[in-house]
């Protein structure tokens, strides 16, 4: 240990620490950012798992192995200034392992500082060349050094390997018969045999739970060993990005091929199968290649986790942050670029949504906030909420300063819904005073505009002193989709399969009419207000002769008249240009077997249309 100290020191000596940029092998650097950043985020999410449950070994020991790895890596590219890093952050976290000192607040944040110095260095190399920041970090390793000096190092603490009965009863909280008789009854009832003795105790109010909480703790933990990892290989982004937009080619020419042998009167049994057989690979193909795309949200909700830490602490608040649904997958292409608007809005929760605690109890209010952040998939897409319990928004403040801006039309007149879409408009703000956390005016126009990029919007849910939820809808891949082709004022149009519950063909008894209007459609015994295309396509055609496409959103129904089905097919989704990307009932285009474009129809938007008038 003495030796490797002082190999660590002869590192740090101010003429090796700095790398001659001739002598930096790139390969050897771009292997070692891609090993680190697995490390980092397996240290952030420990670290942060470690907030909550200071004394579990196996995340101060998976930690340890981290930065351990990192040092060693860090030799390899010969960056002694990393290497010292890692070798003072671990050197703690051993101290920590052995119970030299215990896990606190101010040692989780060091911990934390350390990541962010590596981090920093991996996202730029060259700020090791720059003297201020190799200051600070040594600033920083000496804090690391000095810690181990300070009243954390606790005295010696004996720690049994005693079952938690016995230890239980030397504690005096339970008797040896009470122990024995629980036993007895393990043996002989079915609903308890696999239950804890501590669980039965609490359950027969034997025991409280902090006194068997106690008793655990001083019980010797078991490392679990032989975790299965799974096997992968790492490959280049670009690569599965090249991948993609070859299957989306293969996709096109495919429709357009079998378009072509369907309009052959005979082309003859065995073609036709092996035409099918292409489909059917072409469809694994794809599912195959999107899967590779895939990635949870885990990552992207780890990241937010660590900065609504920071953000909580700066503005010193009471707040209690909740995550659910991190497992929810998502294209990773997406995945990138959600992660600054949903920081921007969380932090909007934290700093203008909950109240301090003292505003919260004149309220009748818990002092403590709940910010939260929900995933979950539903028919083809992701969605994504941040939501609050605080004082909600304030759509009287709201106006009056979008007013003051001039930033709308002082002559209109504007429903609840519609002065709450203000805080998308560019440069609003409701803060007075600019901080390091919000009020620059650079806000949620940034996140509506990443948003429609990638294909996704957002709605507000808002109570005035209850809270506000932002919902975020996001196609879960960019690539694909199957789609249904329709013809509407003869133009072809595509509608996402998913949301078609039925086809039907009306007849005069199912036409419902209002006002000399065909308004309503009655389809197994419900009424069902028609979409009125009038607005979206510019037309008052009658439907007489038009087939009924039976649309279902969130148990909801409404009906879209159309005048032919063409069919179904995967289709591969471009994106709409900025010219045209502002339609209301329009989310992407695509080009059909024909060879023709065509755009694909927003089903949400058409379902906040008000149809049956």
């Amino acid at each position: 240990m003495e030796e490797e100290k002082k190999i660590i020191e002869s590192l740090l000596d101010d003429k090796n620490e700095i790398i001659k940029e001739e002598e930096f092998d790139e390969e050897m650097w771009e292997d070692f950012v891609v090993e680190a950043r697995d490390h980092l985020e397996n240290i952030e999410r420990g670290l942060l798992d470690l907030e909550n449950d200071k004394e579990n070994e196996e995340i101060i020991n998976s930690i340890f192995r981290s930065f351990h790895t990192i040092k060693g890596l860090a030799g390899f590219v010969d960056i002694a200034f990393l290497v010292s890093i890692a070798h003072e952050t671990e050197t703690l976290l051993d101290k920590a392992r052995k119970k030299d000192i215990f896990i606190q607040k101010e040692l989780i944040d060091l911990f934390l500082i350390s990541t962010d110095i590596i981090k920093n260095i991996i996202e730029n190399v060259r700020n090791i060349y720059d003297k201020d920041f190799i200051k600070k970090g040594k600033d920083h390793i000496e804090l690391l050094r000095n810690f181990t000096q300070s009243d954390f190092i606790p005295k010696e603490v004996k720690i049994s390997d005693k079952k938690i009965g016995e230890i239980l009863e030397e504690m005096g909280a339970v008797s040896k018969e009470e122990i024995e008789k629980i036993l007895e009854e393990q043996k002989s009832n079915p609903e308890i045999a696999n239950k804890k003795i501590g669980e039965i105790l609490i359950k027969e109010k034997k025991a409280d739970t902090k006194t068997v909480l106690n008793a655990l703790r001083s019980q010797k933990k078991e490392l679990k060993t032989n975790i299965l990892v799974d096997d992968y290989i790492r490959v280049p982004a670009p690569k599965i990005e090249n991948l993609l937009n070859l299957v989306g080619e293969l996709m096109i020419i495919e429709s357009q091929v079998n378009q072509d042998f369907m309009i052959l009167n005979d082309i003859g049994q065995n073609t036709q199968i092996n035409v099918n057989r292409m489909l059917k690979l072409t469809k694994d193909i794809q599912n195959i290649t999107m899967s590779m795309q895939m990635v949870p949200l885990k990552s992207t909700f780890q990241k937010i986790t660590r900065i609504v830490r920071d953000t909580i602490n700066t503005l010193k608040k009471e707040v209690d942050f909740k995550i659910s649904g991190e497992g929810t997958e998502i294209d990773k292409a997406v995945a990138e670029k959600i992660l600054d608007p949903l920081i921007h809005m969380i932090k909007n929760s934290i700093s203008h949504g909950i109240e301090d605690s003292e505003e919260r109890i004149k309220k009748g209010k818990n002092s403590k906030g709940i910010v939260s952040l929900k995933a979950y998939s539903n028919r083809g897409n992701v969605y994504i909420e941040v939501s609050d319990d605080g004082k909600g928004l304030n759509s009287e403040l709201i106006y009056k300063k979008a007013m003051d801006k001039k930033l709308i039309d002082e002559e209109k007149e504007y429903s609840e819904d519609e002065i709450l879409e203000f805080i998308y408009l560019p440069g609003f703000s409701t803060l007075e005073k600019a901080n390091n956390i919000s009020g620059r005016g650079v806000g949620m126009d940034v996140v509506k505009t990443e948003l429609s990029r990638i294909g996704g919007k957002i709605n507000i849910q808002n109570e005035r002193d209850k809270g506000c939820t932002f919902i975020l809808k996001i196609p879960i891949n960019l690539a694909a989709m199957n789609g249904t082709i329709i013809e509407i004022l003869n133009e072809k149009y595509i509608i996402p399969t998913i949301y078609i519950k039925k086809i039907l063909q009306p007849t005069s008894a199912n036409w419902i009419s209002y006002k000399g209007n065909k308004n309503f459609i009655k389809y197994r015994n419900k009424i069902i207000p028609i979409i009125p295309t009038n607005i979206i396509f510019n037309s008052n055609k009658s439907y007489d002769n038009d087939l009924i496409v039976i649309l279902e959103l969130d148990n909801n129904m409404k009906a879209l008249p159309v005048k032919n089905i063409e069919g179904r097919q995967e289709i591969v989704v471009k994106p709409l240009g900025k010219e045209i990307g502002s339609l209301d009932y329009f989310s992407g285009a695509s080009i059909l077997g024909d060879g023709n474009v065509s755009l694909i129809i927003d089903v949400e938007s058409l379902f906040k249309l008000e149809g049956g008038e």
